[in-house]
């Protein structure tokens, strides 16, 4: 099993200066440790470890360090995972599978649980990070076209840590489920990716969690990256029951209906989490997010002493009592 450990002197630089940077700020708690674990067989020249570990790197070296500290890790065989986060503190668990076959052992599967039912619960499932980083084309190679690939993995690793921690599961179409549905379905039993999708014009991001928690991604870049390579997963939404007999909802956080659109729209990512209610395009060249008003201080208000009021028919005297 192998490993990479950060570095993150710029980070502890920047604390010893006594301050912070904007996103750093916004974590709150210092960088969010993540551990990015690597369980795709390499493809030939198309797909292989080093781009996996491209992304992880990238996450690691994000602003000087200063919202992600990256573990990455390679899974060879059974109990890896599992050894891998005995008696660490991760905030975020990447899984990148695309596996035809589980190499999960029941330790793996259960260190994952524990590692869910210690407070980590916010899931992301993401039918489309096989293509994330290939040797395909510009719109495929990490960072991609104005730097849209990347920004997308900013933004739903710090929506995670920022839901209070939990997992990525990231896969792929068809076959290529065979792992991660097996981590999928450890922690939410009914959940699964399913099918193969073929991404239209047709189509919706909900929220912002993947277009702009940190950094403001084009929609159509992402359109343009999927359709690159249209065979993307189908991502699980609705209601379902996870392993602790807790409800968990999947919000659809990018839709779209098959080429040449206007048929049912088939979610390409959810998470447990809602995403909030902006709308946008997914052919869209601009994202604009409306901020919400400032909150008003009310004006103060003088306090008058108030008299008595009288009775209407208040009786007079015209002289002494007597």
């Amino acid at each position: 099993m192998t490993f990479r450990f950060p570095v993150i002197l710029a980070a502890v630089l920047v604390l010893l200066l006594g301050g912070l940077s904007p996103i750093a700020a916004w974590a709150q708690n210092g960088p969010f440790a993540v551990l990015w674990w690597n369980a795709n067989p390499d493809e030939g020249t198309f797909k292989r470890a080093h781009h996996r570990e491209a992304m992880a790197t990238y996450l690691d070296k994000y602003d000087n360090g200063a919202l992600f500290r990256v573990t990455y890790g390679i899974h060879r065989r059974g109990g890896d995972l599992a050894r891998a986060l005995i008696g660490q503190n991760y905030d975020v668990v990447v899984l990148d599978l695309t596996e035809r076959r589980s190499r999960f052992s029941k330790a793996d599967l259960e260190a994952l649980k524990s590692f869910y039912a210690g407070g980590h619960r916010a899931i992301m499932l993401d039918g489309t990070l096989n293509i994330r980083h290939v040797n395909y084309d510009r719109w495929t190679t990490f960072p991609g076209p104005n730097g849209s690939n990347a920004g997308l993995l900013v933004n739903q690793v710090a929506a995670i840590g920022r839901a209070g921690g939990g997992i990525l599961i990231g896969a792929d179409h068809a076959a290529f489920q065979v792992s991660a549905n097996a981590a999928l379905r450890a922690l939410v039993p009914g959940a699964r990716f399913s099918g193969t999708t073929n991404p239209s014009t047709d189509g919706t991001f909900l929220g912002r969690s993947l277009l702009g928690e940190v950094v403001t991604v084009p929609a159509n870049d992402l359109l343009q990256h999927w359709q690159t390579i249209p065979n993307q997963g189908e991502a699980p939404v609705g209601d379902f029951t996870d392993f602790l007999g807790q409800t968990v909802h999947f919000h659809s956080l990018v839709e779209a209906a098959d080429k040449p659109g206007g048929g049912r729209k088939r979610p390409y990512i959810s998470a447990s989490f809602d995403p909030g209610a902006e709308r946008t395009a997914i052919d869209s060249d601009r994202v604009t997010f409306q901020k919400p008003a400032p909150p008003t201080t009310p004006e103060p208000v003088e306090e008058v002493e108030e008299k008595p009021q009288l009775p209407p028919n208040m009786p007079t005297r015209k002289g002494p009592p007597t």
